[in-house]
């Protein structure tokens, strides 16, 4: 895929059935995720209780990977952004205020100053 997509839809109507779409798949893959913590909270043996986890977690990283959710807001109903480096979507509104943070946490560092736990790969594959 591109370094930089962005999905932004224009007419209204398919706007609301994308992000409807988009909620829709997040509350599934939850409901899953929920069941599959209930199944585990039985006293299962070690193995299927590893098993289980794994399920969750291979779940959880597919939706936190998919356009259907943004991992900085969490949100579903915006247009957005695909950041190769990271291999996620971002929303334009959080990938707009990473870039605005690195250019201010750059000029800081640029004339001689600290900002602490700034990961500037991060923010630099929002440029």
């Amino acid at each position: 895929m591109k370094d930089k997509k962005i999905i932004a839809y224009k007419n209204e109507r398919i706007k609301k059935i994308a992000f409807n779409l988009r909620a829709l798949i997040r509350e599934a893959v939850m409901d899953k995720w929920m069941k599959l913590h209930r199944e585990k909270v039985k006293n299962k043996p070690a193995l299927q209780y590893i098993k289980i986890e794994n399920e969750r977690s291979d779940l959880h990283r597919a939706l936190q990977a998919s356009i259907c959710l943004c991992p900085g807001c969490r949100q579903t109903d915006r247009d957005m952004v695909y950041n190769a480096p990271l291999k996620h979507w971002f929303c334009t509104q959080c990938a707009q205020e990473y870039r605005d943070f690195y250019h201010k946490e750059k000029a800081i560092i640029d004339q001689g100053g600290f900002v602490g736990d700034f990961d500037e790969f991060f923010h630099s594959t929002f440029l």
